[in-house]
């Protein structure tokens, strides 16, 4: 989708005329409306104005993806969570297919089975 559709999407969605959008953000109305109808495209410190504006990423008002939340950053959680994210986002595909997977092991697995179970269980071959 091009930007010029999702920045009209987004101010249809908010009820805001192109002229509020422009005094919000201190655009000239020539210019915004040349956002939505002659193709033109923002400069960085103006994408990243209507981004926080509308709450949605760069990427999503570029068109690169349909998620419209920036992603969270690290700082949103805890130390171990941070971690984790960061251990799998450093991994391949397939690498984070088999974390995954032995997330949900680990998840069903029964706590209190005694030690030397786990030990069983754990060297088993997948």
């Amino acid at each position: 989708m091009k930007f010029s559709t999702r920045l009209e999407n987004l101010l249809e969605e908010r009820n805001l005329t192109k002229r509020q959008l422009a005094l919000e953000l201190h655009i000239a109305p020539s210019t915004l409306n040349g956002y939505l109808r002659r193709g033109r495209e923002p400069d960085y410190d103006t994408l990243i104005s209507l981004a926080g504006y509308f709450q949605v990423s760069t990427d999503y008002l570029l068109g690169v993806t349909d998620i419209r939340r920036p992603y969270y950053t690290l700082e949103c959680y805890d130390d171990k969570e941070g971690e984790l994210l960061e251990t799998y986002r450093s991994l391949g595909p397939q690498e984070q297919n088999y974390l995954i997977k032995q997330a949900h092991i680990y998840h069903e697995q029964d706590l209190d089975t005694p030690v030397s179970q786990e030990k069983e269980w754990l060297t088993r071959e997948f």
